[in-house]
């Protein structure tokens, strides 16, 4: 490479830096900027205005001064320089979201679909709801930077570093149908995964950055966050909590385990057991009433269940040191009454190690959480403003530059 070339490269990671932090952290002054990144106030200076100038970022936010200081200019990121698309084809439901370059979610909607529905009904269903929600919510769909697909199973992007690049024809048709739609690239990956994504980015917390996302559904998946960063593994099955054996002698799971997590804890599972104490419990909403009126043969099978999770999160506790854990799904509608056996599950196993605390709580998104993550891993992989190159050249013919504009 020559020296021009090295010098440019430097110059983008310089520029991926400091949007990296202005997308973390808001607006920041310029000052705040040269100590986060450790670039001097020239090269700063000479970055910031050449973003500026393409419209990646403004320049025109103010922080007041204490007492009569003159106050300090802000950088911020232009929440119009990209926008992205994500799609969840759950089992039960349909999802679509609409986010910016700054992670703000402009429209978030779900809708049941019928269990028996096959993928490409799913894709005609949330692609008629993706058109209706940009209609109501005055969202243009032209433009747009990339869009991401979440679906239940085993689905990474092999781009992403995980999967067979020609093993999943039917998710790479899908990929290719919502892309053809749309006129942007497509990435997509597991929706457990991607609502651990989208937790890790809609909480502002530090704790976010190492977290655990367990949805407890019709089966029992995980997502896993290591540094902020979603971690997938060699073949991207990483963080598989539901096919743990708790019970080497326990029933026999479709992954061809015995005694797998998800054999205890899907909605099924726990449904079976509480019915053979409770015949008139009926769904989750029902199992709930029935906790909420201290059923105590209800309670006890409820505690059991959370006894199994506990002993499984321990491990995980131990291996991996998140932060939090966010219980997802609609098993998580149980709440404390299922977070607080959990809670005494891992207290019993004195995890408090060199004062290791860890987090439990339930899911900011109830429902379709993979949508938000698919549009979020979508502008991180393929927006202008984080890929290579000048972010002008996604822009051709735009004007103002405006990806996804109210009108």
């Amino acid at each position: 490479m020559s020296n021009d070339g090295v010098l440019r490269n430097l110059r983008r990671q310089h520029e991926l830096r400091v949007l990296a932090i202005l997308v973390e952290r808001g607006p920041c002054s310029r000052r705040e900027l040269e100590n986060a990144t450790g670039l001097s106030r020239t090269t700063m200076s000479a970055i910031v205005a050449d973003l500026v100038r393409r419209r990646a970022v403004a320049d025109d936010a103010q922080r007041p001064a204490p007492g009569r200081g003159r106050p300090t200019t802000l950088v911020r990121l232009n929440p119009h320089a990209a926008a992205a698309v994500g799609v969840e084809l759950g089992r039960g439901h349909v999802s679509v979201a609409v986010a910016d370059i700054a992670r703000t979610v402009l429209a978030h909607v779900t809708e049941p679909i019928g269990m028996e529905s096959g993928l490409s009904v799913r894709m005609d269903a949330a692609l008629s709801l993706l058109k209706r929600v940009a209609a109501g919510r005055r969202l243009a769909l032209e433009g747009l930077a990339a869009a991401g697909l979440g679906l239940w199973g085993h689905h990474p992007d092999p781009r992403a570093g995980g999967g067979d690049p020609a093993g999943d024809l039917v998710v790479t048709d899908l990929a290719e149908r919502l892309g053809g739609t749309l006129d942007v690239p497509v990435t997509w990956d597991n929706n457990i995964r991607l609502a651990a994504v989208a937790e890790r980015y809609t909480v502002e917390s530090p704790a976010c950055a190492d977290l655990v996302y367990i949805a407890l559904s019709h089966g029992v998946g995980s997502g896993v966050v290591i540094n902020g960063t979603l971690a997938r593994g060699a073949s991207g099955t990483a963080g598989e909590i539901g096919h743990v054996s708790v019970e080497p002698s326990g029933p026999p799971c479709w992954c061809g385990g015995r005694g797998c997590l998800e054999q205890y804890l899907s909605i099924d599972a726990v449904l079976g057991r509480v019915r053979a104490v409770a015949p008139d419990v009926a769904d989750v909403a029902g199992l709930v009433a029935a906790l909420d009126r201290g059923d105590r043969s209800v309670r006890d099978v409820v505690d059991w269940s959370a006894e199994l999770l506990g002993r499984a999160l321990g491990t995980v506790a131990i291996l991996l040191d998140p932060h939090r854990v966010v219980i997802g799904g609609e098993l998580a509608d149980l709440g404390d009454h299922l977070l607080d056996p959990v809670r005494a599950s891992l207290a019993r196993q004195k995890l408090s190690i060199r004062d290791r605390r860890l987090e439990l709580g339930t899911a900011r998104i109830s429902q379709g959480a993979a949508a938000v993550g698919a549009a979020l891993v979508a502008l991180d992989r393929h927006s202008p403003i984080h890929g290579i190159g000048d972010v002008t050249a996604e822009f051709p013919g735009k004007g103002d530059g405006d990806l996804c504009r109210d009108y």
